[in-house]
Order: C-alpha cells, then structure tokens, then sequence
C-alpha cells in the first residue's frame, strides 16, 4: 500500500458549471456507494491494524470529494470507473483548491501529497479488490496521470533527513517496543499507580511516593524523571491534582502498531528531559547542551568515542602548562571539564541502562530501534529539511580538541 500524508486538506468546492442541486444529488449518490465499500477499504488499507484504521477511513472523505467532481461530465448512476480524461482534467485545479486551502506552501504541498497518495490507494484496492469497473487500459491510464502527479510533487512522501539513517527490523521494532528497559519501568510505574494517586500542584509526586516509586526502577532520580516523561507523552494524566493512566497507557507494552509509536513517544521525552535539564550557563544546564550535541551526533551516524567523553579535561594542566591553560579557557578550566565529563557520563550511562544508548564498541551510539525516539528529541526536522546537508557537531574548534 503506498503511504500517503496523514494531514487532511480542508473541503474544496468543484469547480464546476453544475446546479447546485446537480451537485448534490450526484454526492449523495457518490457518497453511498463509498459508504458501502468503506469496511472493506479499511480493512485493506489498514491491513487490519487498529492504529491505522481511522487513517483509511479519513482517506475516503477525500475520495468522495474528487469522484463527486471527476464524474460531473459522467451520465447515468455513478460507477467504480474512472474516465482518464476526466482525471487528467479536474485534478490540477482540485489540487489548485487544497492548496489555497493550506495555511502555509509547505502545508500546501503535503496536502497535495495526500491527496495523491490517497488517489493511489484507492485505486490500487479497486484493482486489487476486482471491484475497478473500467478497462484494463483505462486503469493503467489513470494510474499514469496519478503517478505524473506525483512526480511532479516530488514523490508522495518527502522522505526528509531520516531518510538514510538505518532501519529497524519489524522484529526489532516490535522487541523495542515491548521489552526495553525504559519501557518495562514505565509499565511497572503504570501497575504502581493503579486507578488514580494524588500529585503535586506541578504535577509531580510528592516525597513519599516517589521513594514508593524509586524501589520499582532503581532511583528517585529515575523514577521523577520517567514520571515527568510519562506525563508529557501522556501515558498519565494529572488533570485536576489527580494522576490517573493517560489515553495511550494500554497501549504501551505492546509490540504492534499503537506499541510502537507509545514506545517512541516514551522515549523521545525521555531523551529531552535529559538534554533540557537545568539552565543555560548553569551546570546542568552545558550538561545537557552537550549531551544534545553529542546525541545528535549519535543519530547522524557520527558517533563520539566514549573515552573522549570520559577523558574531558585530563590533558589540561600537565607537564606545568596549568597557567597557560587558565589563559586560554578561563580559571579552574580542567575542573569544569572533568565535572562536565562525569556529569555527561552519568546521563549517557543512564540512557543506555534504559535502552537509549548502547557504547558496547567504544562509541557513544543510539541502537537502530531507538533512532526514531532519539532523533526527533535532539534534531530539528524542519532545520534539517530546509536543506543542511552536512551535519555540524555544535563544537567550536577548542571543544572538538576536548570530545
């Protein structure tokens, strides 16, 4: 099944001479013979994967608006066939209206897209389904004006910068998501919590019951900050000082579509916990500036060695070069580097104990399942999809002697 944009273009009017009541009627008629195929056309579609069932279902709006106008010059009862012609003329200006519908040209062109891909899918369940009621050359005509369409939109996906990095098996996924460690904590933390327990006005737990929580996961520390992780992906919610188990908290755990992208959104918090905490200018706060660098790195395949990580600040001040290297990089400059290097091996230590990170060969490496949870924490997509074509690790030159 080709994938298709999951934005949804706003309804466009056809553009078209037909009466108003012409129209109408002629939907109405559309719309039922849609309505009857649309079980069996989310089944296809969604190859009988709940996550993906109210995508398909989504898809058909659009399906019946450009068959309501592609079949204004059609006589008789609407059918499950499509005049080429009719197609290669009503779909430019179709696609004109949705993007004049779209807030921005970027939206504008990812609207576009959908409705392509839509296109595509619903023509490859008629052919596939025996339900295309054309002919064969007719079929391959309107699968050519669609394709045309969709090349000239530069493909019906931009597949964007995550396009090269590696790709998880379906095993890998599927094993990620039900058995990494972060997410074996965060079910045990959901068991923990039951039906409801009292929070903190910040949404937190008070002291009593994250020490209850610590004796689950191994930490206070780790236990607040996959509390704080949990909640904003909302596996939990705390509307009203109340904590109770969030929308997607049955999901996560599973292996299957829901599982995996709760997985991923699991992680992806948990990894910008780690990279925001503290202030700019504080401890804490170049701490996670430079796990961010250094995990941003990871998800570009340019990973750090872990020794030079763990090394920050060994090679200052030695053979009695201390006054020149307080010159160069400021007073106590071996101290700060060697406090920011245990503080950043703790983080990376951390990550990995949860299944985010793996430095088993030496080098500070984000494992292929997790690539996806770890990216969209510490990339900026829309920066990257503006067109950077090399990575630039955020070190100036003094830094990148250091790591």
């Amino acid at each position: 099944m080709p994938k298709s944009r999951t934005r949804k273009p706003k309804n466009t009017r056809p553009r078209t001479t037909t009466s108003r009541s012409d129209y109408e009627r002629r939907r109405r008629s559309i719309d039922l013979m849609i309505d009857r195929l649309t079980p069996e056309y989310v089944a296809w579609a969604s190859r009988e994967e709940a996550d993906l069932a109210g995508f398909a279902a989504g898809q058909l709006t659009v399906v019946k608006m450009f068959l309501t106008i592609v079949s204004s010059l059609a006589k008789g009862t609407p059918s499950l066939r499509l005049d080429p012609d009719h197609v290669a003329g009503f779909l430019p200006p179709f696609l004109e209206d949705v993007a004049a519908a779209a807030e921005n040209e970027d939206q504008s062109v990812d609207d576009q897209r959908y409705v392509i891909g839509t296109l595509i899918d619903w023509l490859t369940f008629l052919e596939e389904s025996a339900r295309w009621e054309g002919t064969a050359e007719e079929l391959e005509a309107v699968a050519e004006v669609l394709d045309a369409q969709a090349e000239a939109l530069g493909g019906i996906v931009d597949e964007g910068p995550r396009a090269a990095l590696p790709q998880a098996s379906e095993e890998e996924a599927a094993a990620f998501a039900s058995g990494a460690p972060f997410v074996r904590h965060a079910r045990a933390l959901l068991e923990w919590l039951g039906t409801e327990r009292e929070v903190t006005e910040d949404a937190t737990l008070p002291a009593e019951a994250l020490a209850s929580a610590a004796e689950l996961v191994g930490s206070e520390e780790r236990a607040a900050r996959l509390w704080e992780a949990m909640v904003n992906a909302e596996l939990i919610d705390t509307a009203g000082g109340v904590a109770r188990p969030g929308e997607g908290a049955a999901d996560l755990g599973g292996g299957d579509g829901l599982g995996r992208l709760e997985a991923q959104f699991l992680g992806t918090e948990i990894v910008v916990a780690a990279c925001t905490d503290g202030e700019p200018g504080t401890p804490d706060g170049e701490t996670a500036a430079v796990l961010t660098t250094i995990l941003t790195a990871a998800v570009h395949q340019q990973p750090f060695p872990l020794e030079d990580v763990a090394s920050l600040g060994a090679g200052l001040a030695e053979d009695g070069e201390a006054e020149e290297d307080e010159e160069e990089l400021g007073p106590g400059a071996a101290q700060q580097l060697q406090s920011l290097s245990e503080a950043l091996m703790r983080e990376i230590r951390e990550l990995e104990s949860l299944g985010l990170l793996d430095t088993s060969d030496g080098m500070v490496n984000v494992p292929v399942a997790a690539l996806d949870a770890v990216y969209d924490a510490v990339v900026d997509y829309e920066e990257e999809a503006a067109g950077e074509e090399e990575f630039d690790d955020g070190f100036d030159d003094e830094a990148d002697d250091q790591v």
